[in-house]
């Protein structure tokens, strides 16, 4: 194929031609990949949809989880709105008590109903509501000094300079002066309502910091200003308006106050530094990141000084007024006890008619004694600190799923106002009638009411209508708050710029802290190219990290050796899956403009083990493995099954490398995905050398090497990931893109894993099925909340590139094993070994159970156990060592505590003794069914234990699987039995026995889980297979495990593999050798039949073979063994001879037609070589081969005819390098392998002997104290049974009664179990609800807060619906978009022959999702377009969709050329780096272009022939030779 790439300024993407061909190789006819279609063959096969694995449709979780998101924006707007009111008004209701002297008009209906009372509040009173306003002050702040306490000591917290400190502390006492005159001195002077307003005026320096920070360079920057400018004069007339009108000196302390509080958000609105702004905004900008970066270093002592801060305000106030400060203190017993007041009469008259206004006089008589309510001030402050603590945390979730503007600003935005409205109605309630709130508030407590009793002379005469200014004056200075762009689930210090908020303004504070997430980078495509051109020489090296080093990389890097068909098909669809997910995010980008925080760059890499196995032409000659040859007969029939189209991809391009070769096919999408062919005899085989191979060929290779900055590098390592992968992995896009969320949301998280389902059919997969559904319900789950997930398992996880690179990770993961204990740990349980080195370096493990994956599991019971055999061991080992280091890891990981480790050891303990425990639980059960003593029962069960560990020592592993499974099934039916003596038990001693509650906390506590996994409750039906099961995992596993300790070979999907010459002839000299000592030790030696095939008698004779007599015996000469050799020798000469001369068998009459190649392959299996060529045959001409330029494997025709391509020399170089240095395959030393062989089983006594004597010591423990039971119990205090008695003769009533015994070791297997499940309950319902809101935070809904203001609604709709247009304009599936809308046609009106006949005229499908993209795109107005769904719902929506899409096109493209214009006048260089164009031995040989420097395309648009300059394609150099046979 030939086909030009070059970027142009006037067709800068239609340089994807739909004529290309997929192949251009016309010499050979019959191997090209589209053929002229007969009519006898137009039949066709379509691929079908199969809902099965992770397709499984999920429209109803769907639609729930949707329903949940209204449910969330309602639910959330209400409690933020109603917890910010309640919050505001009961702080005010505080406020309104602290006036000193206070009257308060009180009900009369206890009293006298003829007369009016008013009663005045007394010292007492007064303290009782200072205490109540130091109390919700107090909270909020000592909750942050909790917060700071906890990050700087299990966390790493920076400790600030002196000037740091200072200025936090001088900030900090500012912020609380006013906070304290606004409490303590003005709001206690005005009404409430007045004092609500007043609080939507304290945003004075923020507006003055917008003025001076206000971006010059934007096109609006003019009206803004002008905006702030008028926002900061409407905040200054709160300084005058209240103190001129009322003329209270105290009042004139508002200005102070409002500044002083205003100061205290100085942080949130300083910044983003622009291109022009001045070196003092930068300087207080890179201060203000700094202080925020030490925020809980200054925390943890401010937060203490604000309280003492505070009180210190409350005790002057008092001193102000007159009264003793100490008496805070000294009268705080007497303020809070039982205590009364005096009410006194009044006689009201009126002032004014007209206006509603009256004066009362006093007529000296009252009524002491009247009970005071003296809680009622801790209650209001309770409810107080309540309702702002509820209104933070529903504040920060709705930020969190991405609700913002609806369920917070606008609920925020709202609270003033609707908390004015409600305290005018209810003063107005209280005005008209004193006793409106009779029992419901205290008669002698209320709010300042007004003193105007007409709403119109409150608004006119009292200047009220000025608050109205300030209410919008704030939402100006906050309109940061309406354009949010945090990323999902993002922590508390993103959103916000203090980490707690303030009790006593709690809306004020949550506007205002909320951060402008300026920090966010939008990453478009194209600027990302114009950026990447740019010569790294010509920037600034301290400045020089670009928007596409934050670009999100993943590398898909899947392990195979042995799958099968249908599990590289599950594979591959989601290879395939993944691939058209990211060409539509990355064409919605490119095309549209549409920025994507979900975009990700992609490169799928698939490492083979043992790929290459000894040719049939050659034992010199190596070929690909049936394996490989299934993988690249699998890949068309997998896409095909994705696009529901027949696909038939470019062949793979073959590349020899140093460790066997590589193929590389580009994917719809314009994806690589490439096979790595790895032959063990050139480097190590085996899943833990495939990762440390691409570890280093990633990390090292494709990043170090590049001639960037550090910076650069730096920034591209922490947005680089590796997905590891299973070879028979299944998984929707989403899966991947949910781990990303927790990448992004915490920078310190090194791999995080999805929830794994296996797979299968048959006992032993309904078993696991309900095992891992237990083990992520419970294990996982708690492990993520209380520490980390210790294993992150390698069949899907993903793993930060820059965690792997970090010291004693990637490195020490290379160690190869040299002894005994390594083999277990290192090679056994890889990934658990990873995450190991991961959580010992300080990084974080985590566990998401939105994202699904499934995976095939064993489904024979001899495959499951062997699969254990590995996983048990090597868990024991790396827990092991956690343990041992836990003082140094809980030092270095901020995420592992005490606690945790304290968790790990009860779950070891548990799962050492755990056989021994269920041991004594089947003795319990046979005694209890059977009624046999327990000493039977425990011989009963000793004895098959007892053998089977016999077994397991001695004798091979199918013996000890095939009486595991006998005595699986045995034990299965006693379990059976034990559910009879579980019910019987329970019958027996009542509900309320201990094992009763134990038995039904256990089964309770599984049913709520899975009712809490609704998509998963299916997994309760195999709870049955699990509980008969249990003997079996829970005891004969751990013994098969540890017993076979020694064996560390995999178990798993091992395969017979053909032999090479070398192994066959030494596998013969061993036979022979062993039947020579059978032979000298057998019986038959003893008669003198110690003679071998070696001699020979000159008389013989035998009795049909039973035995053989011979006289004058001699040694054989051989000669006629001889004599046949020479005959074959000579024939096989002849025929290669044949063979070279290009003679043609009998056979083959008709050259012209095609050889069935799987006949031939077949029919050489039988032909292999059992001889050396001999020395006279040296002169038959053979093809001299490289490894590196000419492989045998390369003309192999079962990997199809693609382009042969070679290696730069510099990958060459680093792969030679790297097998040289890590991966050269491992010596086979008989002596070394005999040492390991013997330290293996050294350790393996040595730890049964170990698990053995414990679990022997605990049973003869715990059943010595069950016999003596009687003497050695406690009393259960419930379910005793009552006897009532009743002797006639001595007229007496006895009562008897029995209680249920509760052993010692009784009581502590309770404790022990019993916490262990409490805590993993517990943290698997906090976990549910982190899901819950990892879920709610992916999912859009289409209604007007979700739109941008200024966007049409046609433009709205694309950019909500961008990826979802994108799949349906670049689909494959042609057919599918024709009907798209309309149903199945009925079988008696199909148009069958019509179909084909069409099917004859139409193209071959184009594979390229990109051109498929732009044709559609090109041609808005055809039929297909016009019946996608995604457009919209009704078709005028449609075509104004489509409208939209022209129009943003157009934009896109111009802005591009501009982009490319002003590139090609500023830029130095065309490329990254200019690549060294000095050519090499190695370049001239094979005839490509030599580089001296490998050039990366790692890290540039994935494989866009619009956008890159790549060479152009080339006809094969290396020649296809028919293989001889």
């Amino acid at each position: 194929m030939a086909s030009t790439l070059n970027k142009s300024l006037d067709d800068s993407d239609e340089s994807d031609s739909e004529i290309t061909p997929l192949y251009d190789d016309f010499d050979e006819p019959d191997q090209r990949t589209a053929q002229e279609t007969k009519g006898w063959n137009l039949f066709r096969e379509i691929p079908v949809k199969k809902d099965s694995g992770s397709m499984v449709s999920t429209a109803w979780i769907d639609t729930s989880v949707k329903i949940m998101k209204l449910v969330a924006y309602i639910v959330i707007f209400i409690a933020v709105l109603g917890s910010a009111v309640i919050s505001k008004g009961t702080l005010l209701f505080i406020t309104s008590q602290l006036k000193k002297d206070r009257q308060i008009t009180h009900c009369n209906k206890a009293l006298a109903l003829d007369l009016q009372f008013i009663t005045v509040h007394d010292l007492h009173e007064r303290l009782s509501w200072l205490w109540a306003a130091w109390i919700i002050f107090s909270v909020p702040e000592f909750g942050s000094f909790l917060r700071s306490v906890r990050i700087c000591f299990f966390k790493t917290a920076k400790k600030p300079t002196n000037f740091e400190f200072l200025v936090a502390f001088v900030v900090e006492t500012c912020q609380v002066s006013g906070i304290a005159l606004l409490l303590l001195f003005i709001l206690p002077e005005l009404d409430v309502v007045k004092g609500a307003m007043l609080m939507n005026a304290v945003c004075f320096v923020p507006a003055v910091l917008n003025v001076l920070m206000r971006d010059r360079t934007h096109p609006n920057y003019h009206w803004m200003l002008v905006l702030d400018i008028l926002a900061v004069s409407a905040q200054a007339t709160a300084f005058v308006v209240w103190p001129l009108l009322d003329g209270k000196l105290v009042l004139w302390c508002i200005p102070v106050a409002t500044v002083l509080i205003s100061l205290g958000w100085w942080e949130n609105f300083v910044g983003p530094v622009e291109k022009h702004s001045s070196g003092i905004a930068v300087a207080i900008n890179e201060f203000r990141n700094s202080l925020r970066s030490k925020r809980y270093y200054t925390s943890r002592i401010l937060s203490i000084w604000k309280i003492i801060l505070f009180l210190a305000f409350i005790m002057a106030s008092l001193h102000m007024q007159g009264d003793n400060p100490l008496s805070f203190f000294s009268l705080v017993g007497e303020a809070f006890n039982d205590r009364t007041y005096k009410v006194d009469e009044i006689q009201i008259t009126l002032r004014d008619i007209y206006s509603g206004l009256y004066d009362y006089k006093m007529t000296g008589e009252g009524i002491p004694g009247i009970p005071v309510a003296w809680a009622s001030s801790l209650w209001v402050a309770l409810i107080q600190v309540v309702a702002a603590y509820f209104c933070f945390i529903s504040a920060k979730l709705a930020c969190r799923i991405l609700i913002q503007n609806f369920s917070f600003t606008f609920a925020l935005s709202l609270v003033g106002p609707v908390t004015v409205n409600i305290l005018i109605l209810l003063c107005g309630y209280r005005n008209a009638d004193p006793c409106a709130f009779y029992r419901v508030i205290p008669d002698y407590l209320f709010f300042n009411i007004p003193s105007v009793y007409l709403l119109k002379d409150y608004v006119g005469r009292e200047m009220a209508w000025i608050w109205i200014v300030w209410l919008l004056s704030q939402a100006w200075v906050c309109v940061h708050a309406w354009l949010p762009r945090c990323e999902r689930l993002a922590s508390s210090d993103k959103l916000f710029s203090k980490p707690l908020y303030n009790g006593t303004l709690v809306d004020q504070c949550l506007l205002m802290n909320r951060t402008k997430d300026e920090d966010i980078v939008d990453i478009q495509i194209e600027d990302k190219e114009d950026a990447d051109d740019v010569s790294v020489n010509s920037m600034d090296k301290g400045t020089d990290i670009r928007p596409s080093d934050h670009t999100t990389r993943i590398y898909i890097c899947a392990t195979m050796w042995h799958e099968t068909k249908e599990e590289m098909m599950e594979f591959l669809k989601s290879i395939f899956r993944l691939d058209e997910d990211q060409s539509a995010r990355r064409v919605a980008q490119k095309y549209w403009g549409i920025v994507d925080p979900d975009y990700y760059e992609l490169e799928a890499h698939i490492f083979m083990d043992d790929a290459f196995e000894v040719s049939d032409h050659s034992a010199e000659d190596s070929q690909v493995n049936r394996f490989v040859k299934c993988l690249v007969d699998t890949i068309d029939e997998a896409a095909s099954e994705v696009h529901l189209t027949n696909i038939r991809l470019r062949p793979p391009k073959k590349y020899p490398t140093p460790y066997g070769g590589k193929l590389v096919w580009i994917l719809p999408g314009k994806n690589k995905m490439i096979c790595h062919l790895k032959d063990k005899s050139k480097i190590r085989h085996r899943k833990r050398w495939s990762q440390v191979m691409y570890m280093y060929y990633f990390l090292g290779h494709r990043l170090m090497d590049l001639p960037l900055s550090v910076d650069r590098k730096e920034v591209i390592a922490e947005n680089t990931y590796l997905l590891a992968l299973d070879g028979d992995i299944d998984f929707k896009p989403c899966a991947v893109t949910l781990l990303i969320d927790l990448m992004k949301k915490n920078k310190n998280l090194g791999a995080a894993c999805g929830r794994i389902h296996p797979v299968g059919s048959g006992f032993m997969s309904w078993y696991q099925m309900f095992e891992y559904a237990i083990g992520h319900w419970l294990q996982k789950a708690t492990e993520h909340m209380i520490g980390c997930v210790l294993c992150s398992p390698g069949c899907f996880s993903l793993f930060r590139g820059k965690a792997l690179m970090d010291d004693n990770v990637m490195k020490k993961y290379t160690l190869t094993s040299n002894e005994a204990r390594h083999y277990v740990q290192y090679d056994q349980g890889e990934d658990r070994w990873l995450c190991t080195l991961l959580l010992q370096r300080g990084y974080r493990v985590e566990y998401s159970a939105a994202s699904d994956a499934y995976t095939h599991c064993p489904e024979r019971f001899d495959e499951f156990y062997n699969q254990r055999r590995r996983w048990v061991p090597s868990t024991m080992a790396n827990i092991f060592d956690l343990l041992a280091d836990s003082k140094r890891t809980i030092s270095v990981n901020d995420n592992i505590s005490t606690l945790y480790i304290m968790y790990q050891m009860m779950l070891m303990a548990g799962t050492i003794l755990g056989p021994g425990t269920i041991f004594l639980m089947m003795i319990g059960a046979m005694n209890a069914i059977t009624g046999m003593s327990q000493m039977q029962a425990l011989f009963c069960n000793l004895v098959p234990i007892t053998i089977f560990i016999i077994v397991c020592m001695t004798c091979k592993s199918e013996t000890q699987l095939y009486l595991a499974n006998i005595i699986t099934c045995a034990y299965a039916m006693v379990m059976m039995l034990v559910i009879i003596g579980i019910v019987l038990q329970i019958a027996e001693d009542g509900w309320l026995a201990p094992s009763s509650i134990f038995t039904i906390a256990t089964f309770g506590s599984f049913f709520l889980t899975a009712a809490m996994h609704p998509q998963e409750i299916i997994c309760l039906l195999y709870l049955v297979v699990y509980y008969i099961t249990i003997p079996s995992m829970y005891m004969l596993l751990i013994v098969y495990s540890l017993c076979n300790l020694n064996n560390v070979s995999w178990g798993t999907r091992e395969v017979a593999q053909k032999k090479t010459a070398k192994e066959m002839e030494m596998e013969k000299k061993a036979e022979e050798e062993a039947k020579k000592a059978m032979e000298k030790q057998s019986f038959m030696r003893w008669f003198g039949n110690n003679k071998t095939d070696e001699e020979s008698g000159s008389m013989e004779m035998s009795v049909a073979g039973l035995f053989k007599c011979m006289c004058c015996t001699n040694p054989k000469d051989h000669k006629e063994d001889l004599h046949l050799l020479q005959i074959a020798s000579s024939m096989e000469k002849i025929e290669k001879k044949l063979d070279s001369l290009g003679a043609t068998s009998e056979t083959q009459e008709n050259p012209p037609r095609r050889r069935s190649t799987m006949v031939m392959r077949g029919n050489s299996l039988a032909m292999l070589p059992e001889y050396q060529d001999s020395e006279a045959s040296t002169d038959i001409p053979r093809e001299e081969r490289d490894d590196l330029i000419n492989p045998f494997w390369i003309e192999d025709p079962n990997l199809q005819k693609g382009e042969v391509d070679f290696l730069t020399t510099a990958e060459t170089e680093f792969w030679k390098d790297l097998i040289d240095a890590y991966l050269r395959p491992i010596d086979e030393n008989k002596e070394e392998q005999e040492r390991i062989k013997t330290d293996l089983k050294n350790l393996r006594d040595t730890m049964v002997f170990a698990f053995v004597m414990l679990n022997a010591l605990f049973v003869l423990v715990i059943f010595l104290l069950q016999l003596n039971q009687d003497q050695l119990h406690f009393r259960w205090p419930f379910g005793q049974k009552v006897a009532i008695e009743y002797d006639s003769e001595q007229n007496l009533i006895e009562i008897e009664r029995e209680y249920l015994m509760l052993e010692p070791i009784g009581s502590v297997f309770l404790i022990f179990f019993g916490m262990v499940m409490i805590v993993q309950f517990t943290a698997m319902i906090f976990h549910r609800f982190g899901t819950l809101i990892h879920l709610l935070s992916t999912v859009q809904l289409n209604w007007y807060f979700t739109k941008r203001p200024g966007v049409s609604n046609e433009l709205a709709h694309l950019e909500k619906n961008a990826i979802e247009i994108a799949k349906d304009l670049q689909r494959l599936n042609v057919d599918d978009l024709n009907q798209a809308g309309a149903g199945d046609e009925p079988v008696t009106r199909r148009k069958t022959l019509h179909n084909l006949e069409r099917a004859r005229d139409t193209k071959l499908n184009n594979t390229n999702l990109d051109a498929n993209f732009k044709r559609r795109l090109m041609s808005p107005e055809s039929e297909i377009i016009k019946r996608l769904s995604t457009l919209g719902g009704n078709h005028a929506m449609r075509r104004a969709t489509l409208r939209a899409l022209q129009t943003r096109r157009e934009s896109v493209l111009a802005e591009r050329r501009q982009s490319q214009l002003q590139q090609a006048r500023d830029s130095t260089s065309e490329y990254l780096y200019e690549p060294p164009r000095a050519s090499t031995a190695a370049g001239e040989r094979t005839g490509r272009r030599a580089t001296g420097a490998y050039v990366n395309k790692g890290y540039e648009p994935a494989f866009d022939s619009d956008d890159e300059d790549t060479p152009r394609m080339r006809r094969n150099t290396v020649r296809f030779m028919q293989p001889n046979f």
